[in-house]
């Protein structure tokens, strides 16, 4: 054998850009072939319909003439966000502003931890002032008029729901998982107490409620006679059906949170309340300390799920109080349903519920944005 041929024969093989992707291709074979199914059903059933409702909300559609449809492109968001003879004025929705302008802060607050970059605070500050010292300023004049004022109202009732609903049945549920975390006969029993509401249909739980919270019947109602109080008609009180709902909603879903952060508490280094213990730290130090810098990942996780949830409500507020009264629990899902299968006005429900998709996602987005260095 020549020297020639040794050369070559020990000289190493030169990988191309073919073999690169060729074995990359087999060693993530296997990969695919597990995740494949599940993206052919979320492509199908969640992208797809998605990407549907997006396209619809340029259309005007009858539902019960599906196939005919006609081009109107942006008519239905427009009248959505506009109506006839609007004016801006500073007391419009003041509250709602000014608690707005106050999420300058944590913007702030992540610019100068570095959280967020020089740039995406410009951008997030100049998006609040635009939006909530701006765009929500605009209100119909003497006579004018919302193009759909039910949107609004809907959408308003919506974020109180959500407003209202987080941060109880948030709270609620750590503080139950904490009174749950610990060994004893009776703590499984009280878990399953505590998450055998979460199983029951939305039917069940508005039957349940609707029969406590009815003055003459219910037991809320008989105990305040009992007591010698006059019985509330919480559902028939415009101040007071919102608030029903949502303590119906937290009894019915706070289950599911007490889950998640049992699973996060377990999660915690016994060693470290240990060694809390032994330098004399109080109940609140230790959970300032440990319990919630631990639970940090949880917490977000459960807000995320959470705001979705409540963004979503419908099924307790359509049974129990179909919207009322006057409109006071009337929320976007319901105008979404009754816009598409009352009126038929396919393409404009569309929009809506693209509308509603882009909230809750940039909720969820900056939920995780600020949250990302602390986690």
């Amino acid at each position: 054998m020549s020297q020639k041929t040794i050369f070559s024969e020990r000289r190493p093989e030169v990988p191309t850009a073919g073999n690169r992707l060729v074995k990359s291709v087999k060693k993530d074979f296997a990969g695919w072939g597990f995740i494949g199914p599940f993206m052919l059903i979320y492509l199908v059933f969640l992208v797809w319909p998605i990407l549907q409702a997006i396209g619809l909300g340029f259309f005007k559609i009858d539902l019960l003439v599906i196939t005919d449809r006609t081009f109107i492109g942006l008519q239905n968001y427009f009248r959505m966000f506009w109506g006839e003879n609007m004016e801006w004025t500073l007391g419009n929705m003041w509250e709602w502003r000014i608690a707005g302008l106050l999420l300058l802060i944590p913007v702030f607050r992540g610019w100068r931890s570095k959280t967020l970059s020089t740039l995406e605070s410009v951008v997030y500050s100049a998006s609040l002032v635009v939006i909530f010292a701006g765009v929500m300023g605009l209100a119909p004049g003497d006579g004018g008029r919302w193009n759909d004022s039910l949107f609004w109202l809907s959408f308003g009732n919506t974020v109180l729901f959500v407003l209202l609903s987080t941060p109880v049945i948030v709270g609620v549920g750590l503080l139950l998982a904490m009174a749950l975390n610990r060994p004893g006969r009776w703590t499984g029993v009280l878990r399953t107490v505590f998450f055998a509401p979460y199983v029951l249909s939305v039917s069940v739980l508005t039957l349940i409620w609707a029969f406590l919270l009815n003055p003459q019947l219910g037991l809320i109602g008989t105990f305040l006679e009992f007591i010698g109080l006059e019985p509330i008609s919480f559902l028939t009180s415009p101040t007071l059906a919102m608030p029903a709902i949502v303590i119906a909603t937290l009894w019915w879903t706070v289950g599911f949170n007490v889950v998640l952060y049992l699973a996060g508490l377990q999660d915690i280094d016994k060693s470290l309340y240990e060694a809390a213990e032994i330098d004399g730290a109080s109940f609140w130090q230790r959970f300032r300390d440990v319990t919630w810098p631990g639970l940090r990942r949880t917490t977000l996780l459960v807000m995320v799920l959470q705001i979705i949830a409540s963004f979503q409500i419908f099924g307790q507020v359509f049974i129990m109080t179909r919207g009322g009264p006057n409109g006071a629990t009337r929320v976007s899902i319901q105008h979404i349903y009754e816009s598409a299968f009352r009126d038929f006005n396919l393409g404009y429900a569309s929009a809506m519920s693209v509308f509603l998709f882009l909230v809750m996602i940039v909720f969820s987005v900056l939920q995780f944005r600020f949250s990302r260095d602390e986690t």
